[in-house]
């Protein structure tokens, strides 16, 4: 419920800074996962989270100030491979698993060093992802197979460099407040829902 009034409250900042005629820029954003976690609980080992997320971008500076607003409109692609662990602790085929989403991340954005050509950011905000396909899990003991949740969210912190107005390059942690997957099951919702959080390399051109 917080996030989703947090989110709701950047949308209206968002408004808000068209209306007082903000200065207005769009791009492409690009973002790479840097994480490949393993995690091992009883009888599901995940393994090699990779993803890269892509899309349109734009951003509100508003007047006089070096604080502005960035929504983004993205299409994420997660993979995984998933591995059922038995008893005896034999490892079966490795399942390789891919969903796609697409992504909706508002952060607010402040810049330091607005009249040099190279200018520090600071960034933060929640983020959504809906479901639009992906790869079912099948564990030997779950009666159905267990599949992706169509809703997720969070909230990302970053930072990074703005050059010459036109490239911004940075280092952005995700932390997650919902679950990927629906299960009951704690040896597997451990797993398959870890929440150590994500690490990813940005890239946006402004156009």
């Amino acid at each position: 419920m917080k996030t989703k009034k947090l989110f709701s409250s950047l949308i209206l900042l968002l408004m808000i800074a068209t209306a007082t005629n903000a200065q207005v820029r769009f791009g492409l954003r690009g973002e790479v996962g840097l994480n490949k976690p393993s995690f091992t609980k009883d009888i599901v080992e995940v393994e090699n989270l990779t993803g890269f997320k892509l899309g349109p971008t734009a951003e509100f500076q508003l007047p006089l100030i070096n604080l502005g607003i960035e929504g983004s409109l993205l299409y994420s692609n997660d993979k995984m491979n998933v591995k059922d662990v038995s008893e005896g602790g034999v490892q079966s085929t490795v399942q390789k698993v891919s969903n796609h989403y697409l992504e909706i991340p508002v952060n607010l954005k402040y810049k330091f060093g607005s009249i040099l050509p190279v200018k520090v950011f600071v960034a933060g905000g929640p983020y959504a992802r809906f479901l639009l396909s992906g790869d079912d899990v099948k564990i030997s003991d779950a009666t159905e197979n267990i599949k992706a949740k169509n809703f997720e969210a969070g909230i990302n912190l970053g930072a990074g460099v703005e050059i010459f107005s036109r490239l911004a390059v940075g280092v952005q942690y995700g932390f997650i407040l919902t679950d990927n997957y629906g299960t009951d099951k704690p040896e597997w919702k451990d797993a398959l829902n870890g929440k150590d959080g994500t690490w990813a390399l940005t890239a946006t051109v402004y156009f």
